[in-house]
């Protein structure tokens, strides 16, 4: 584990200052370079993005994939949760249409339960709100992202939805407290792997 880990700088870049995020890289590639580093699996698409793309001007970048990748990859090691609820699975921008990765994600989540699809999806997805430095900016006239995304999803009917990325997480968690106590649950696909393993 890495002691002086940095952010990987998406924030800031997404946000136009490239300084910043210059001196973010650099600093991270250094540090993992003295740590030898070989490989990296994280939670956060756009920070699988950014080191495998954006980093690309500042060094050479360990390998890294999503998290969805590393577990559908074991997917035959991983628990069946019992129980059979409905999850509907949102595509995050930054791992879907920019990385083309749907299929793995699905298949960790379909393992805690009955997977059914949002009106848009894979391709067609819609974004969570959080893109282009909106997390931090937020909306200035109409409707907020978060919220029509999350109306779409609830109107699934499904009990739980699915993410694979913090920044969709954190959006939907903001937009599902105006729902109330009949709000579906929102569980990143490890946290539905994990059911499992606390039922063994």
């Amino acid at each position: 584990m890495l002691r002086k880990e940095k952010c990987t700088g998406d924030p800031v870049r997404r946000l136009g200052n490239d300084l910043v995020f210059q001196q973010l890289a650099e600093a991270n590639l250094e540090t993992l370079k003295q740590n030898k580093v070989k490989k990296i699996v994280s939670i956060c698409p756009h920070c699988v993005r950014t080191i495998a793309e954006d980093w690309k001007d500042f060094g050479i970048s360990p390998e890294i994939e999503h998290h969805s990748e590393f577990l559908a990859r074991h997917v035959d090691k991983l628990p069946h949760p019992s129980g059979n609820g409905t999850i509907v699975y949102h595509d995050p921008c930054y791992l879907g249409r920019y990385r083309n990765v749907y299929e793995e994600p699905r298949a960790v989540a379909a393992l805690a339960g009955n997977l059914i699809e949002p009106p848009r999806n894979r391709e067609r997805s819609f974004c969570c709100g959080a893109g282009g430095g909106l997390a931090f900016l937020g909306e200035e006239t109409g409707e907020r992202v978060s919220h029509n995304r999350v109306a779409e999803l609830v109107a699934t009917g499904a009990q739980t939805i699915g993410t694979a990325c913090p920044f969709c997480n954190t959006m939907f968690r903001d937009a599902l407290a105006e729902k109330g106590p009949s709000a579906p649950q929102l569980l990143d696909i490890a946290q539905l792997t994990a059911r499992g393993l606390e039922q063994r």
